[in-house]
């Protein structure tokens, strides 16, 4: 059974999912809370910090770093905000929500065929030196749509922030492209979701929620 306030309409949510089923009003995620734990976007979002570990690995190795500077400078921010995420998932319970599933099921499946057809171009033309700046291009212009699925201008920003970097990089020389797009990066996805757990009140108070599901 769901309650909510004299201003706000009754809604449904699907609970662990993250998708709003209908009727719920656009609000901040912050206000939404479940009972259930919120274990997909946990994982959805452990995915992405992954996908930074990778692109600050690659940035690291073409910038020859020690391996002892490369492993402090990845498993800090990385730790940080899995249990960042943890905590706002699992304990928390305020998921982000999907006001639009149709158009997020979309961003998947074309994520996937760019990434093909970036592994396959790189391949045929034997430029395998630029599949990672591509790599972040695609991944990068896959979060601006994902912004308005979710409602969450960070995606937006983080997305365009990633393409920029992956652009620029290209006009780089080898290695330097790789370190640039490897850092550059990592950093645009550490901060974004530093910025998305910091608008989930996280690191601050919040008010009551607005709608509580039982």
């Amino acid at each position: 059974m769901s309650s909510a306030t004299p201003d706000t309409e009754p809604c449904f949510f699907s609970s662990g999912t993250g998708i709003l089923a209908a009727g719920c009003p656009n609000g901040d995620a912050a206000r939404m809370m479940t009972e259930r734990k919120n274990w997909r976007g946990l994982l959805t979002d452990c995915a992405g910090l992954a996908f930074a570990a990778v692109w600050a690995t690659r940035g690291a190795q073409a910038a020859r770093f020690p391996i002892a500077l490369t492993v402090a400078l990845i498993a800090i921010p990385t730790i940080l905000l899995i249990l960042g995420f943890t905590r706002r998932d699992l304990i928390l319970r305020r998921p982000e929500i999907s006001v639009d599933p149709k158009l997020t099921r979309r961003i998947k499946i074309l994520r996937f065929v760019g990434i093909f057809a970036a592994a396959s171009w790189t391949h045929a033309h034997h430029r395998l030196d630029l599949f990672y700046p591509m790599l972040g291009a695609i991944i990068g212009l896959s979060y601006v749509p994902l912004g308005r699925a979710l409602q969450e201008p960070v995606h937006v920003f983080m997305g365009g922030a990633i393409v920029l970097i992956s652009g620029l990089s290209m006009l780089l020389p080898e290695p330097h492209h790789l370190e640039v797009a490897g850092f550059g990066t990592a950093l645009a996805i550490w901060v974004g979701s530093a910025i998305r757990l910091w608008r989930s009140g996280l690191f601050l108070p919040v008010e009551p929620a607005t709608i509580t599901l039982t």
